[in-house]
């Protein structure tokens, strides 16, 4: 009877911590979906799920390093932070804004410690592209609905061209989208580039150049084109040496080529073609916003407190109707004022000292961390050099998962051969 019950006992622990163990290894693909699909819903703006759960990655933090990780992040801070109360600032968005910016911050210590002991950031970067896949044909279901909202981003596209729906899943809006969704687009290219694929090259085509094109996100595509060019022109002698290099180059400009002039011939009043005539002309108020009005904006802001640094967290949208009243002269209601630019935010908020640390901080890194001896890395790193003039905020913890694979070689698979 002993026996009996020392053998049942082993079976109901042996298979219980089994449960347990396969629950562990599923969280890491739970949270990335969450974190992909699920991250803002329900939520104010700005405030995501995984600010909520920043306490819980602290804690796990705590746990794996034995040490604490704010260290670094006070020292800038909180210099900034007592500059900015001598000057004066609202005190509920000041400190509602840094509790949310150290969030933001734990946030990104968590993700680069965790895909730097995580072995398989493949397998849920293949989950989320077929998950990815789903939920696009589920928009698609839902597009000439009454929740079309849900997974389309109604708005006006450009001058002349309103409300164009853009693919945006269920977050603030389409750029936000498409930006979450490079990481995972870049893999699946370079895996197409280096044959390293084993699902079909077509449907990865399709899987990865559908949601992009869908987003209509231009500085998103613009920015990924950019970088795709600059990383061929540093490999420019493998090129012709290599035949997939050369192969896949003649391949992708043949296709552009020939898509641009059917379009050109066949729709050349197409949203796309009014957009791109309008941001060369300057009339596109999009581009304008996130880029030239942005850094004026900012820059008259940061003149009210300080030009060397800023005005402090939160307080852009305390003084946006000072600053609508006067430089624009409007004094009818008006919205939140937010500027949709993180380079231009940072001078708001951190001033002229506020860049410099970030441009130090950025290039500390890229050294460090030898981006341009991975092909992953390096295209990382410029797309997102080039968009952090274009668009995203300071809290966006989006943009933080795009610099940290940039400094990280998680995809050896992808490093720089010397052949």
């Amino acid at each position: 009877m002993q026996i009996i019950f020392k053998h049942a006992y082993i079976t109901f622990y042996m298979k219980s911590e089994s449960e347990i163990n396969k629950i562990k290894a599923s969280i890491p693909s739970i949270l990335a979906h969450i974190y992909f699909f699920f991250n803002k819903v329900g939520l104010p703006f700005g405030l995501l799920y995984m600010h909520i759960l920043s306490p819980v990655f602290y804690i796990w933090l705590l746990y794996k390093k034995k040490k604490t990780i704010f260290l670094p992040f006070l020292l800038i801070l909180i210099p900034f932070s007592l500059i900015h109360l001598l000057l004066g600032v609202e005190t509920k968005s000041f400190i509602i804004s840094n509790i949310l910016f150290a969030a933001t911050y734990v946030f990104t210590v968590t993700f680069y410690f965790f895909i730097n002991i995580y072995g398989h950031l493949g397998k849920i970067f293949k989950q989320l592209l077929i998950s990815n896949f789903i939920f696009t044909f589920i928009a698609l279901a839902f597009f000439y609905t009454p929740y079309q909202e849900v997974f389309w981003y109604i708005k006006k596209f450009t001058k002349s061209v309103e409300s164009l729906p853009r693919l945006a899943m269920m977050t603030y809006e389409a750029s936000y989208y498409s930006l979450m969704f490079i990481p995972i687009a870049f893999y699946y290219l370079l895996k197409v580039f280096f044959r390293q694929n084993k699902m079909n090259t077509w449907v990865i085509l399709l899987m990865v150049l559908l949601p992009l094109l869908l987003s209509l996100s231009v500085g998103v595509i613009a920015a990924s084109l950019i970088s795709f060019i600059l990383l061929y022109s540093i490999h420019y002698e493998k090129i012709f040496i290599n035949k997939r290099f050369f192969n896949n180059l003649v391949f992708f400009t043949f296709t552009f080529i020939v898509i641009a002039l059917l379009l050109i011939f066949f729709y050349p009043t197409n949203p796309v073609f009014i957009r791109l005539q309008n941001i060369i002309s300057g009339t596109d108020s999009s581009t304008n916003g996130r880029t030239f009005d942005s850094f004026l904006i900012a820059w008259h802001i940061a003149e009210e407190k300080s030009l060397w640094f800023g005005v402090g967290l939160g307080q852009i949208k305390v003084l946006g109707p000072e600053f609508v009243h006067k430089y624009i002269k409007y004094w009818g209601p008006i919205e939140v004022l937010r500027i949709p630019n993180a380079m231009a935010e940072t001078l708001a908020m951190f001033g002229i000292t506020g860049i410099i640390i970030r441009f130090i901080i950025i290039f500390y890194y890229f050294f460090k961390a030898k981006v341009l001896n991975n092909y992953y890395q390096t295209l990382l790193f410029f797309f997102i050099f080039i968009y952090q003039f274009t668009g995203s905020y300071l809290t966006n913890i989006v943009e933080y998962v795009v610099w940290i694979l940039a400094f990280s070689n998680v995809f050896p698979q992808f490093n720089v051969t010397k052949k």
